[in-house]
């Protein structure tokens, strides 16, 4: 719900403030000069939680499907939230770590 709740934010933020900010998404250029305009870095940083807190349940929802114990992904959702992609790269690691050492053991 909370990731929902941020998204309408983030739009609410996207669509009021929007064309008043110079800059865009081609190039690296662009990015920070949009960002230079607060209201639309506020949204960048709604954008991040958002994914990030998304990214980190679908990582409980598939640790508990997948049997992994609650303890192990305790770094991967810090790392997640903090550092989106590294959380997700230790924590694919993880079920490749897991999956890998229920197949040597069949």
């Amino acid at each position: 719900m909370i990731p929902g709740l941020l998204s309408i934010l983030y739009s609410a933020l996207i669509l009021a403030f929007w064309s008043r900010a110079e800059g865009g998404f081609d190039s690296l250029a662009g990015v920070m000069q949009l960002f230079t305009f607060q209201e639309l870095a506020l949204a960048g940083w709604i954008h991040f939680l958002a994914f990030d807190m998304f990214l980190g349940a679908w990582e409980v929802r598939t640790a508990k499907q997948e049997g992994i114990a609650f303890y192990l992904i305790i770094p991967c959702l810090a790392l997640t939230f903090t550092f989106g992609p590294i959380g997700f790269l230790l924590f694919m690691g993880l079920r490749a770590a897991r999956y890998g050492a229920a197949r040597a053991a069949n």
